[in-house]
């Protein structure tokens, strides 16, 4: 028998995290409690965690730049869980790192359906091929960084982009629709998460010095990722 997914709850709110404890324990997940960000840290060092469920507003602690610690450290899932709920906001979490985000008050069992698509993704990059190439391309999907043959370039992305780049990768020079980006996750296709998460992507790509993959918006259908190489410079000799 699988063991069950180990989750850490990161909420200031001793009631409120205890509460929570108890519906998901009932689920059958394996359950820790953090109430700072260095009580979280302390859980994570003893390894084998699969998620994380960060509310932003621990007091006198930026959620945010705790975020953002453990998507450049950890490859852990993250769900945000907040009472912000503003659109700003939600690409503010994204940005941070997070897989996904949830706005307080919040109904359990949408909580249960994020939790298990952010899982099922993990568990889909535990099981795909390592290193996806593309040109001159490598995709490390354990480690999440994109890097280029003879060059010392380097891009890192969250687990989210790096499942969203692989799927692209899989399809190169087709466009994927919408529906199939969003398949397996708790998202609707319409759901503005798929949009941010793809803008991140382009202007890392862009930022990285890595141009030659191209992602495009494919109008009424989503996106299609394509490899554009430089013309060599003239003839070999």
């Amino acid at each position: 028998m699988p063991e069950p997914a180990r989750i850490i709850i990161v909420e200031d709110d001793v009631a409120l995290a205890r509460g929570l404890q108890r519906i998901l324990l009932s689920d059958g997940f394996d359950v820790s409690l953090a109430f700072s960000g260095a009580e979280l840290i302390d859980v994570l060092n003893r390894g084998g965690v699969d998620l994380v469920l960060l509310d932003l507003n621990l007091g006198a602690e930026d959620g945010m730049d705790i975020a953002r610690e453990l998507a450049r450290t950890r490859s852990t899932g993250l769900i945000m869980i907040t009472g912000r709920g503003g659109k700003a906001d939600l690409v503010a979490g994204l940005e941070a790192g997070a897989d996904d985000y949830l706005a307080k008050p919040f109904d359990p069992d949408e909580l249960r359906a994020r939790m298990r698509a952010v899982l099922r993704r993990r568990q889909r990059g535990r099981d795909a091929l390592p290193v996806l190439a593309v040109g001159p391309f490598r995709l490390n999907t354990a480690n999440r960084c994109l890097t280029r043959e003879g060059d010392d370039a380097r891009i890192e992305f969250t687990a989210r982009e790096t499942s969203l780049l692989a799927y692209l990768i899989a399809h190169l020079g087709e466009p994927v629709h919408r529906a199939d980006l969003a398949r397996g996750e708790y998202w609707t296709p319409d759901d503005r998460a798929t949009d941010v998460h793809m803008s991140h992507i382009r202007h890392k790509l862009q930022g990285g010095g890595m141009s030659g993959l191209c992602i495009q918006p494919v109008r009424g259908i989503g996106y299609q990722l394509t490899c554009v190489l430089p013309a060599e410079s003239g003839p070999k000799r």
